[in-house]
């Protein structure tokens, strides 16, 4: 991962060869108490090295232990079921790892000026019969840090929320390219975009539209965890459309960075070649 790491920004990657040889390590890298256990050092280099605040940093950290294989060092947690390997000790080890490395956060002296954002990038296992199982998208979110005042957000939300939610909870007013909306006081309707394969769907409410290459735009309700056939809601499938398309764009023509491409540059793909 480093060549997409550097290439969208990062300055300094740390990975396995960083790590001690007495650190666990899987088919994926280090195991998650090894990272966060790292993860912790820099964040406290950073502050009393007096960059904490002055200087405003993002950290990244990728947690692996919790895919397949499920490889993670024994004796950490009580299993859930055998053998060792699987899914749900996996994901038991992670989640102790994790609360492992927040009980020392929170005692820390950066906890008081950083956000924290706990994600998954998709559920353990994608898969079904239906043209979008969307049951299969529903992952974890979770923001936290010294002030950060404790509420649950119940409506349909999206990825792309995330990192602009972010912005607002940092106090930064910012004008940017991201689509995402700031789940703290948004009024507009909960959304949310998966992609399966080559199908990707925008959901707004009940009401799904599925985008297919090469073919026209189907609408469906989502009930009872199905999708059933529905009339065509011409505005929301425009909406979809240009959520499809922008992401591309915006990457193609460098639109998402601080030093745009001109708009008479511009490329923008036919569509026969996008959604």
């Amino acid at each position: 991962m480093r060549r997409f790491l550097a290439n969208n920004g990062f300055s300094e990657i740390i990975e396995g060869k960083d790590f001690s040889d007495n650190a666990f390590r899987s088919s994926w890298g280090v195991a998650d108490e090894y990272l966060f256990d790292r993860l912790h050092e820099e964040l406290m280099d950073e502050e009393i090295a007096g960059s904490g605040a002055e200087r405003p940093r993002f950290t990244f950290a990728f947690t692996s232990t919790n895919h397949e294989p499920f490889e993670h060092p024994t004796g950490r947690v009580a299993e859930f079921n055998s053998p060792h390997n699987t899914v749900e000790n996996a994901v038991r080890y992670t989640d102790w790892a994790l609360g492992e490395f927040f009980k020392k956060a929170k005692k820390s002296p950066y906890w008081d000026n950083t956000v924290f954002l706990v994600v998954a990038d998709h559920n353990s296992r994608v898969y079904g019969d239906q043209l979008i199982p969307i049951d299969r998208f529903h992952i974890p979110g979770m923001f936290l840090g010294g002030g950060i005042e404790p509420r649950q957000y119940g409506e349909l939300a999206s990825q792309m929320d995330l990192p602009v939610t972010a912005l607002s909870l940092l106090g930064i007013d910012s004008v940017n390219p991201m689509l995402g909306r700031d789940l703290t006081s948004t009024e507009m309707p909960g959304r949310t975009i998966m992609q399966f394969r080559n199908t990707q769907a925008y959901r707004q409410g009940d009401h799904v539209v599925v985008l297919q290459p090469e073919k026209d735009p189907s609408h469906w309700r989502y009930q009872d965890k199905k999708l059933v056939s529905a009339e065509r809601n011409e505005e929301l499938e425009q909406e979809a459309l240009a959520h499809a398309r922008w992401a591309n764009t915006a990457y193609v023509n460098n639109l998402y960075a601080t030093n745009p491409i001109p708009s008479s540059k511009i490329a923008m793909l036919p569509p026969k070649e996008s959604f």
